[in-house]
């Protein structure tokens, strides 16, 4: 059995918010004790004291987590400038954390660390991975790829990158562990032993106009699509980039994948002729354009809802949800954002508990490639049970 307890507190002072979520997550737990936990605390909302009052509350759990762009949770859905705290317990399943720091000055360190402080709290087999990281001053897939190489083979990572104050100052957001606090880390939240679990992604977005492959990137860059300047690519669609573009992010379909991801247009060099965009795209990768109404985005969530209903496996029982939604989803939906809670609690059923983030990007896996991606706009949810 897996008990995953929720709670959420939206009050203007950060102390009465992580009492109010304490208490709802105590009255949930029922007298059980916590393991480990998962924390999401709007930029504006967090301090290191929240952390002290939710050790001290549960001293049996390990707590990782991030900053957030808006929280969801079963008890109160949609809410922006609050507090979701999930503890988990279980019979059966290990449910450890840890925290690396240092991404920007040695990646292969910072994600052994966190890997090996999960690992060290377990003695079962690993099975699926939460991972929430600083996403600007690393690549987040080069997080993805090093944690990939620190955990044992075949974990399933989902998750998404910290949250700041807005997009104009993307720079600093915090991730923590226990009572550790970085602004340049990687957290970790590890299930091992006889979880089940499922997990979608899901967009909404269409592929409009040609294709091209990308012949020469880099990180954060796209320098030439077709052998030109990928600049001419968008040219015959695009006029402006930035957040005027985000309703047109780009399909990405790698080589080996049988799935898109979108990755985000940030700006243009009209000089060299590059796209920057949120994170990379590999050389070969296949790249469209694409196009979306609001009714189209909430379909995309609610596809990947029903999906991992779907998939998860037989004759198993799914007992928590999670949910990583795109920042960039909740600008373009604007005051509708509320619905993608709304649509979790209608698939996935009114006892369901449920907790999740926006975030500045999103982890997960992709048909057809050997270890999760790094992707933007999109709706990524996860379902675990025993």
């Amino acid at each position: 059995m897996l008990t995953m307890a929720v709670g959420q507190g939206d009050d203007v002072d950060p102390s009465d918010a992580i009492a109010t979520a304490i208490d709802q997550c105590r009255e949930a737990l029922a007298g059980q004790s916590p393991q480990a936990g998962i924390l999401f605390a709007a930029f504006e909302s967090f301090d290191p004291s929240i952390l002290s009052a939710v050790a001290e509350a549960f001293p049996s759990a390990t707590v990782m987590g991030t900053t957030s762009a808006a929280e969801i949770s079963s008890p109160n859905g949609y809410l922006e400038d609050s507090l979701t705290l999930a503890l988990f317990a279980s019979d059966s399943v290990e449910i450890t954390a840890g925290m690396g720091s240092g991404l920007t000055t040695d990646l292969d360190g910072a994600c052994r660390d966190a890997a090996n402080q999960a690992l060290a709290g377990t003695t079962q087999t690993p099975s699926v991975c939460i991972v929430l990281t600083e996403g600007f001053g690393t690549d987040p897939q080069r997080t993805l790829d090093a944690m990939a190489r620190a955990l044992p083979e075949g974990v399933t990572m989902v998750g998404g990158t910290s949250a700041a104050r807005s997009f104009a100052a993307s720079r600093p957001s915090f991730q923590f562990c226990a009572d550790r606090v970085s602004d340049d880390g990687v957290a970790v939240l590890l299930f091992s032993g006889p979880i089940a679990h499922s997990t979608a992604l899901g967009t909404g977005w269409r592929t409009i106009g040609a294709t091209g492959t990308v012949t020469r990137s880099g990180s954060g860059v796209v320098n030439e699509i077709d052998g030109r300047p990928a600049i001419s690519f968008l040219a015959r669609y695009l006029d402006v980039t930035g957040p005027a573009s985000f309703g047109n992010p780009l399909a990405v379909a790698e080589s080996a994948g049988d799935e898109t991801y979108l990755r985000a247009i940030q700006d243009t060099d009209p000089v060299s002729g590059s796209i920057y965009v949120a994170g990379s795209i590999p050389v070969g990768a296949i790249v469209q354009l694409t196009t979306a109404d609001t009714a189209e985005i909430l379909a995309g969530a609610e596809s990947a809802l029903e999906r991992t209903t779907a998939q998860f496996p037989a004759g198993a029982r799914p007992e928590a949800a999670l949910i990583f939604s795109c920042a960039v989803r909740r600008y373009l939906l604007g005051s509708r954002t509320k619905v993608e809670a709304d649509l979790a609690r209608k698939v996935y059923g009114p006892s369901m508990p449920i907790a999740g983030l926006y975030c500045y990007g999103e982890i997960g896996p992709v048909r057809g490639t050997g270890s999760s991606r790094f992707f933007n706009e999109t709706f990524t949810t996860l379902l675990l049970g025993t």
